[in-house]
This record gives C-alpha cells, structure tokens and sequence, in this order.
C-alpha cells in the first residue's frame, strides 16, 4: 500500500480539532477519515480499515477508553494513538494497559504526529510525548 493510501481514523468529538488533524494528517500525505464520535467510528470500523487511529480520550457517551476496551472485546488489531487536551494523572497508563499503541497530548505538532505513526510502522514501540509538566 503506498503512503498515499494509508487510511489515519481520526476520532474526536470537537468539530475543529477534526479538521485541524484532518489537515495535518493531509500534510503527511496520508488520507483523514474523520469521525465525531467512538460509537461512529466502531460503526463503520470494517468499511474503513483505517492503519492507524488518533483517538481523542475525552469525549461524551463514550469517552476514548470506552473505545480502546471495545477494540479489544471485538479483537481489532489496530493501531490506536490516544490524544488528549488534558493529561490527567493514571489517564496514560490506563490508555497503554487497554492496548493503545502510543499516547499524546494536544496540539499535536506536525513533527509530532509524524513521528508517532512512523514509530507504529517501523518496529511498534508505542508513542508518547513527554509528561506536561
């Protein structure tokens, strides 16, 4: 599959962080397939196929671990990278134990972002960004 056609889920329940990671998911020359919930997205998992997920944590209804735990029950081997505005304590480590590939916080930097996904490509170590302090 060329880079062209790698499929990046982008789900997050804010209008403009969507379309803000659209665009930079754009940059990377990788196609934006954007959803405004977890329950939208569990949805139409299968018709996507998505390479890679960036998975907003704080969301109504069904918040990012919500997501992360039915990935597992259904027994989605994807590539899951949370995101979050706010980083609050034992957030990362119940994100990494319920099978996310990598965990960042918002904004996301293009460099950021490139990084993390090409991390899950290579050799899978997880993603992650420095603790905020």
């Amino acid at each position: 599959m060329s880079e062209s056609q790698r499929i990046i889920a982008i789900v997050d329940d804010d209008e403009l962080v969507r379309r803000a990671l659209c665009r930079l998911v754009q940059s990377l020359s990788l196609k934006p397939v954007a959803y405004a919930s977890g329950e939208l997205f569990l949805k139409e998992l299968e018709q996507t196929s998505p390479s890679c997920v960036l998975l907003d944590f704080h969301m109504p209804n069904m918040n990012g671990l919500d997501v992360l735990h039915e990935l597992s029950a259904r027994r989605a081997r994807l590539a899951v990278i949370v995101i979050t505005g706010a980083d609050e304590e034992g957030v990362r480590e119940s994100c990494m134990r319920a099978g996310a590939s990598g965990f960042l916080n918002k904004p996301l930097s293009r460099d950021t972002l490139s990084s993390a996904i090409e991390a899950l490509r290579g050799d899978q170590r997880p993603a992650k960004a420095p603790r905020s302090q």
